[in-house]
């Protein structure tokens, strides 16, 4: 699936790097798996409806099975910080665009992992109060 993948994102000059997150990179999924697609797109990439629907059914069509696509500029911090920790690199054409966006992203979300913990440690205390 990787190198289907690959082979449809090598030919989309509009992304700057794509990564494989989820089970996918986990190499956990199974025949009824998604692909979990992240991609950051260049400057002057299309970011239509028609344009990004096209890419995800290319990659659908390549992959043999249902895309997740995801914009890492339009991920919110944590979630693009578990794709950049636990994703695999699928294609790179901007190594300083992708090296940008991962530390944009760590710092933002070591700003957040703070309330990120007390939001947790509320939810474990509020459902250990109800279990009592």
């Amino acid at each position: 699936m990787l190198e289907a993948l690959r082979h449809v994102l090598e030919a989309e000059p509009g992304v700057a790097y794509a990564l494989l997150f989820g089970s996918g990179a986990r190499r956990t999924a199974h025949p009824g798996s998604d692909a979990d697609v992240a991609v950051e797109l260049t400057a002057g990439a299309s970011r239509d409806v028609q344009a990004l629907g096209g890419l995800a059914a290319r990659l659908e069509s390549a992959a043999a099975r249902r895309v997740d696509l995801v914009l890492l500029d339009e991920a919110p911090a944590p979630f693009a910080y578990r794709i950049f920790r636990d994703g695999r690199l699928i294609v790179e054409r901007d190594h300083a665009a992708l090296v940008a966006r991962k530390a944009r992203v760590l710092l933002e979300y070591l700003d957040f992992k703070p309330v990120e913990e007390r939001c947790a440690a509320g939810v474990l205390r509020a459902a250990a109060a109800r279990g009592r």
